[in-house]
């Protein structure tokens, strides 16, 4: 009998040429970079401009602050710490996204301060940093393909067969994390009275630093909650049929699971209602299927009229959600201001 041999067998998948590597490393970074600037456009508010001067202006805010970051990057990557630290107190005290010069200067002093504590990264850094870690990582891959004897690799090819985005792996769901973000700012600005009246009543005091006033921390959660809603209603308007009749059952979803989470916690006649409300929800969820598999089978046979007619009586169907949320909008806001006026006469 053979003795059994001692070598280990691998296991998983073989390793990645060097070279492989490396291209899908500078890929990953050239999308990292894109992201990153795509999300800096958008706190920029450059698509909510009323006007081509006011979009100016606040590319101009961007522009510059990312002229502060690039140059505190390149200080660090000098290993030049203090003269780093100073350019990024610049940009820390620089006008932030979304202003122009002269609505920031328009802003109360107590607005334009920084925190208390520690600043938070900014995001124009981070790009900074990406940037000049993506320059020096093509360069050595080009120093590894001449040694190899291989041509340069085009980068926009190189980053759509290995960018996250690429077939074989799951795209990003940026409807998802904006539902997410939204419905995390709903429920913390929820919390705020509850928490608030709690303090009150038990005498106890905030550790750490002193929070924001109370009507602060209430319109910056409102802030996240609009800026979500809009850009969850820009990209609906987008979809196509068969996307837009998933995105619906997918929010009836949604609204059926926060549905069941309120009636653990209710009582009375708030939990009878929202029984109710379950029950409705949980019908039109299976319409709603039944549609999808209908609009599946025959959507290779509907011609544009069709397909637009089908594609508006979705979008109304969304507006109905979104007439609901603006609804308890209302509704957190009343009760709010409501709450506020009996702390001020207390």
């Amino acid at each position: 009998m053979a003795a059994p041999s001692s070598r280990k067998k691998s296991a998983g998948r073989p390793a990645l040429d060097p070279l492989e590597k490396q291209r899908r490393l500078v890929a990953r970074l050239y999308e990292n970079c894109d992201e990153l600037e795509r999300v800096l456009r958008e706190d920029a508010g450059l698509a909510d401009a009323q006007d081509e001067v006011e979009k100016y202006f606040l590319e101009s805010t961007l522009r510059q602050r990312l002229s502060l970051a690039r140059e505190a990057a390149m200080w660090e990557r000098g290993e030049h710490p203090v003269a780093a630290k100073e350019i990024r107190q610049k940009l820390n005290l620089f006008r932030q996204l979304g202003y122009t010069e002269e609505t920031w200067n328009a802003l109360a002093d107590e607005k334009r301060r920084l925190a208390p504590g520690k600043p938070k990264m900014p995001k124009e850094l981070e790009l900074a940093r990406l940037e000049i870690e993506r320059e020096l990582e093509q360069k050595r891959l080009r120093e590894m393909e001449a040694e190899a004897g291989e041509p340069p690799a085009d980068l926009t090819q190189l980053q759509e067969q290995h960018g996250k985005n690429a077939a074989g792996r799951a795209c990003k769901d940026t409807l998802g994390v904006l539902d997410k973000q939204m419905h995390i700012a709903i429920y913390k600005r929820r919390d705020l009275l509850l928490r608030h009246t709690r303090a009150i009543e038990t005498g106890e005091k905030p550790k750490g630093r002193p929070p924001k006033a109370l009507a602060d921390r209430y319109e910056y959660f409102t802030s996240i909650v609009e800026h979500c809603h809009r850009q969850i209603r820009d990209l609906e308007s987008k979809l196509p049929l068969l996307d837009l009749q998933r995105r619906l059952i997918k929010r009836m979803r949604d609204a059926a699971t926060r549905n069941r989470l309120r009636i653990k916690t209710s009582l009375g006649a708030e939990l009878v209602t929202l029984k109710l409300d379950l029950k409705v929800i949980e019908n039109r969820i299976e319409e709603e299927v039944n549609r999808l598999n209908e609009f599946a089978a025959k959507d290779q046979f509907f011609d544009d009229k069709q397909r637009a007619s089908l594609r508006e009586s979705v979008m109304i169907h969304l507006g109905q959600f979104d007439s609901k949320e603006m609804y308890e909008e209302f509704n957190d806001r009343n009760a709010f201001a409501n709450k506020m006026m009996e702390f001020e006469r207390e």
